[in-house]
């Protein structure tokens, strides 16, 4: 079978998307997904309006027996500081013998950075991490030996065919609404952010950063660094 290949997004294609803020707020994912799993109690679960419908219709969907959780939906840029630069201190800790432009490149293929034109995805709440659940709500395990990320091109051809299946049926579910996904990391999606609209080759895309309403954020990112260095 012949999956699809993906489409790369580096930095300087996402900094020249131009922004035409659309304005639709954000809402909570519990009153547009009744019943969704959110997986992580980091995770602040709100999402756009627009894309919060579409992972709902993305749910309903799904053949009976699965559903579709989400490990991580809007993110501050503090935080997304916290995970970029935590990731980066390990590159600089694991491969001294890299230089700077090389380490910033590694890290970019899997976080987005926060010191750019381009804002990070999940900043602007129109990108999201998904997982696929089994009938009982438990996370099927997606991943492929080793450490996460390598295996985490979503169509890594070295992977089982069981688990390409899978992720094949996760991708077929959420781009039939509109979702993009990001070729290097196959849990993450998105709809009207930079990277989407490098993704399906527009010149402009509708969300740019966005604060939740104040009681929505509550700051978890001490508890947050620390689950992260102990994985």
């Amino acid at each position: 079978m012949r999956y699809p290949k993906g489409k790369p997004e580096p930095i300087g294609l996402l900094n020249r998307v131009r922004l035409e803020e659309s304005g639709e707020p954000l809402v909570h994912l519990r009153r547009v997904c009744p019943g969704i799993r959110v997986l992580r109690p980091t995770a602040v679960p709100y999402l756009r309006e627009r894309v919060a419908h579409m992972l709902q219709r993305a749910r309903l969907r799904l053949a009976p027996g699965y559903d579709i959780g989400v490990r991580e939906a809007w993110r501050s840029l503090d935080r997304q500081r916290l995970i970029y630069d935590t990731y980066f201190e390990r590159l600089r800790r694991e491969r001294p013998e890299l230089p700077y432009a090389a380490m910033r490149r590694l890290a970019n293929r899997y976080f987005a950075p926060y010191d750019q034109k381009a804002p990070p995805g999940h900043s602007t709440g129109g990108a999201v991490d998904v997982w696929l659940l089994d009938g009982r709500g438990k996370p099927i395990d997606l991943h492929g030996p080793g450490e996460r990320f390598a295996s985490a091109a979503t169509f890594h051809p070295r992977l089982p065919k069981e688990i390409l299946d899978l992720r094949l049926l996760l991708y077929r579910t959420l781009t039939k609404e509109g979702f993009t996904n990001c070729k290097d990391e196959w849990w993450h999606y998105s709809f009207g952010d930079a990277a989407w609209a490098v993704r399906t080759g527009r010149k402009t895309c509708m969300y740019g950063y966005i604060e939740p309403p104040p009681s929505a954020y509550r700051s978890k990112d001490e508890r947050f660094r620390r689950e992260f260095l102990a994985k």
